[in-house]
This record gives structure tokens, C-alpha cells and sequence, in this order.
């Protein structure tokens, strides 16, 4: 069989199972995750391997250049590609998995401005650079078709996030599940365990590790340990909570930056330590003012993304919840790799023409795929 009649092939027959490696470069800009999956697109699924690299200093310095100034966009461009590449090939020799078992890739790319009211997202990245320097089909530009058709176009992750749920042992409905990077999002799935909401609840990661890199010269606070020195200021939070997107009602998304410039002048006058603390207590105050605002009572909670390591974020969610809601125990999945796997799943949904959310959450009408199909170019 040749190759694209291969791929035609898949296409047409939604039950065959695809591996697929997922990137993900997140709000925090830290660096690119890398998840390699079998997956049919829809409730089957397993995990070859998962590993994580940094951005160098060098990609740091182009991507906050590249904010300042707007200049050198194929470089910055480039250079996030190339180091999409050499991750993929980094974590593939670490686990001994040759490339060639690869049928696809769901290359997210790097976000720097998500503007849905404005019909304007931008995640860089060259997808058909990244085909054909690994020879293999690339899915990239996931948000764009649902942000023409009226939606988000974000978060995604709806999806992944039921069939993670449907493989556990220990599943129970209604839940939530939360995801906590540089942006917090939250994914309620109902009793009949339908997806009947997801969406951006406010800020995560990002104004934290920002304060810390100023003040600590550190890439993040690591477990909440600088937070928990610190004091919580109720009345700045809630100070922070009267900006109206607190007070949209979903689908809607954020885009990191948009609150930064709010939230820091809220937080000024404060000790740094301080100022981390009373952020990191922000996610799970959002968090509970969005069930709230919905009316939503969770039994169950899950909870993923670098925040989940944060103490100080945890013992703020645990208390808010603390009465009716039970943490559910996650040991059966790697926290840190569920972005990254949800974009690998994505990606063959995207291969296969299958919606990538349903049930409306992003604010589109109908269920639609999405992505850009890019094929390596014959050799």
C-alpha cells in the first residue's frame, strides 16, 4: 500500500487505530511537551511515552523580543519549529520508538495572541517544516476553523478530557476537571456524563511565574513554596474579580496577557511573597465563582497542569471545596502529559474529519473538525 493510499485509508475507516505524537507549547511559555498515543479519535487509547524540554534562553529572548517589537517573525518562527523537531527526535531515541510507527503529529505550536472577539488567534509554528523534516503528516492550526464559524476556538480539550475520564476505574459524575497552566480552564461534564461546559475561568501560572522570575529570578514557584510564606489578600482578589470577563458567562476564553497589566496593578504595594500568595489563592476562588455563576456542584474533582504541583494553589481549591466535592486520586495518568496527549488525540480526530468539540462549549452552532492537513512532500 502506498503511502497516501495509507492515509486514505485511515481516513475513511474511523475505527482504525493511528499512533500520533501531540505537541504542546503552553500559556506559560516554558517550553514543548511531547506525547506520543494509539488512538482511534474517539474511546480508545494508549501511551507510548511522554517527556518535556525547555526552551533555551535563546527562543525565550526571540519570543519576548518578538512581543516588544513584531520584528523577525520567520526567525522566531523557525527556530520554535526546529525546536519542535529536535524534541520530538529527543524523545523518541530516549524511548527507543522509531519514528517511522508515527502516523501523525498534532503540532499546537507556540500561542502568542488569542483575540476571539476580534475573529484573531495566532499560534506560530510551521507545520509543513516540521512534515518534512520527519516525513510525516502534521495537523496544525487546531483554533482557526472555530473561530471563523463564530466560536473560542478554545480550550479543546473537552474531549480527551471524557474519554480520560470514561478509561478510569475510579470515574464518578458530574465532575470537573480542571487544567491549570499558564491559563486555568475547566471542563464540567454532567451526570448523563455529557461535556456540558468548557472553558477559560481566569488566570493560572502565568501572572505567578512572572512575579517569581522578577523577584526570585526563578522559571516558577516551585511546589507554592515562596506562596505559602506569604499572606492572602481577600480584598485584592476580589478587587481582581470586577474585571467584567470574571463576570461573562461561557464560552469564552482568555488570552494570557489580557489581565497581567489588571492584576499587577492590583497586587502593588505588597511584599512579593505576598503577591504570590494571593495569586496562586486566585485560581481556586475563579474557580469557585464560576461553578457558582453556573450553578454547578461537583461531586469529584481532577485536576492536571503544572498548578497541581503548586501547594498553594491546591490547598486553596481544597479549601473553597472542601464540604461537598471529593479530589479524585489521577495516578493513573501522567498530569503533566494530558495537554499534550489531548493534541495527539485531536490530531487524528482532525485526520479522520471528526468534530473537535461538541455539545456547543466553544460557541459554535455544530459540530466541526478543524486543523490544517499538512502531508511531507514526495521524495
Amino acid at each position: 500500500m502506498k503511502t497516501r493510499d495509507k492515509y486514505i485509508y485511515k481516513h475513511l475507516n474511523n475505527k482504525i487505530k493511528m499512533t500520533s505524537i501531540g505537541l504542546m507549547s503552553g500559556t506559560s511559555m516554558d517550553g514543548v511537551d511531547v506525547s506520543c498515543i494509539v488512538t482511534d479519535g474517539n474511546n480508545y487509547f494508549h501511551q507510548i511515552f511522554f517527556a518535556s524540554y525547555k526552551y533555551t534562553s535563546k527562543i525565550k529572548k526571540l519570543i519576548n523580543q518578538f512581543f516588544i517589537n513584531k520584528n523577525n517573525y520567520i526567525e522566531v518562527c523557525n527556530q520554535i519549529t526546529l525546536f519542535h523537531i529536535k524534541s520530538i527526535k529527543m524523545a523518541a531515541k530516549l524511548n527507543n520508538y522509531p519514528l517511522s510507527k508515527v502516523d501523525i503529529i498534532g503540532f499546537h505550536g507556540q500561542t502568542l495572541l488569542h483575540k476571539p472577539e476580534e475573529c484573531w488567534t495566532w499560534q506560530i509554528g510551521n507545520g509543513k517544516m516540521l512534515s518534512n523534516s520527519l516525513n510525516i503528516p502534521v495537523i496544525s492550526n487546531f483554533r482557526y476553523r472555530d473561530i471563523c464559524l463564530g466560536g473560542e476556538g478554545a480550550p479543546l480539550a473537552s474531549l480527551w478530557h471524557k474519554t480520560l475520564l470514561n478509561s478510569l476505574s475510579n470515574k464518578s459524575y458530574p465532575c470537573i476537571f480542571i487544567n491549570i497552566g499558564g491559563v486555568s480552564n475547566m471542563t464540567y461534564i454532567n451526570e448523563f456524563k455529557d461535556v456540558k461546559y468548557c472553558f477559560d475561568i481566569g488566570p493560572g501560572n502565568g501572572p505567578i511565574d512572572l512575579l517569581v522570575k522578577k523577584y526570585f529570578n526563578l522559571d516558577m514557584d516551585y511546589g507554592g513554596k515562596k506562596a505559602l510564606s506569604g499572606k492572602i489578600y481577600l480584598d485584592i482578589i476580589s478587587k481582581i474579580l470586577k474585571f467584567k470577563w470574571f463576570n461573562k458567562l461561557p464560552p469564552k476564553s482568555l488570552d494570557k496577557n489580557e489581565l497581567n497589566s489588571y492584576i499587577m496593578s492590583c497586587v502593588e504595594g505588597i511584599s512579593p511573597v505576598d503577591k504570590l500568595a494571593t495569586l496562586s489563592r486566585l485560581v481556586s476562588v475563579t474557580l469557585k465563582k464560576h461553578t457558582d455563576l453556573l450553578n454547578i456542584n461537583p461531586k469529584y474533582i481532577y485536576i492536571s497542569g503544572g498548578g497541581a504541583h503548586n501547594k498553594a494553589i491546591m490547598n486553596g481549591i481544597r479549601e473553597e471545596f472542601n464540604n461537598n466535592t471529593k479530589f479524585m486520586n489521577l495516578n493513573d495518568w501522567d498530569i503533566d502529559a494530558i495537554e499534550a496527549q489531548a493534541f495527539a488525540y485531536l490530531a487524528v480526530r482532525s485526520y479522520k474529519g471528526l468534530p473537535l468539540t461538541e455539545n456547543n462549549v466553544t460557541g459554535i452552532k455544530i459540530d466541526v473538525s478543524g486543523g490544517l492537513l499538512n502531508f511531507p512532500n514526495v521524495k
